[in-house]
């Protein structure tokens, strides 16, 4: 999406913006991917042996629904982020999918790190709920602060990357640990 003609600046705009206009088929399709990876971790967490946090599994699967109603609620753009009911909406789903995936994956994170087959990853599984709650205050902040807002993209970005790399990390693990 960021290297399409839209016309946002990635250090600047939320992703959410290129669910408007022309190329929010990509948008919608990036949404969908969400979904479908926050269900399938969460069916995989659910079949794990030793078992997983229940905690866990129900936000992947609120994350995942809050992914499929995010695309059919716009983001309001220029100015707030609150100014119609439907933007509303949105922002309150972002917040939803952002906390529902930062605290699975610190609850994740702190029962697995205490598993031997996970040791190899205890770090990753430690730093990148960190690194997801940094951006998503970081989110918070550059919507209210005037200098912050300048790289409100940023902090989304990062956000991003770093639930992707989760994402990753936990599934690569979860398909080495069960062969």
């Amino acid at each position: 999406m960021h290297l399409l003609p839209t016309g946002y600046d990635p250090k600047l705009n939320a992703v959410s913006d290129y669910g408007i206009g022309r190329y929010r088929g990509v948008f919608w399709t990036q949404t969908l991917a969400g979904a479908v990876a926050c269900f399938a971790l969460a069916i995989a967490l659910g079949d794990a042996k030793p078992s997983m946090p229940t905690l866990a599994i129900v936000l992947l699967v609120i994350a995942a629904i809050a992914r499929l109603l995010v695309p059919v609620f716009p983001t309001d753009q220029n100015g707030s982020r609150f100014q119609t009911a439907r933007g509303t909406i949105h922002m309150i789903l972002a917040i939803v999918i952002f906390a529902a995936i930062i605290v699975a994956a610190s609850k994740l994170g702190s029962t697995l790190e205490h598993r031997p087959a996970w040791h190899g990853v205890k770090g990753w599984l430690t730093a990148l709920p960190w690194i997801m709650t940094g951006a998503a205050v970081g989110v918070l902040v550059a919507l209210r602060g005037p200098r912050l807002k300048r790289i409100f993209g940023l902090f989304e970005r990062l956000f991003y990357v770093s639930s992707l790399a989760w994402f990753l990390i936990v599934s690569i693990e979860l398909a080495h640990i069960g062969h």
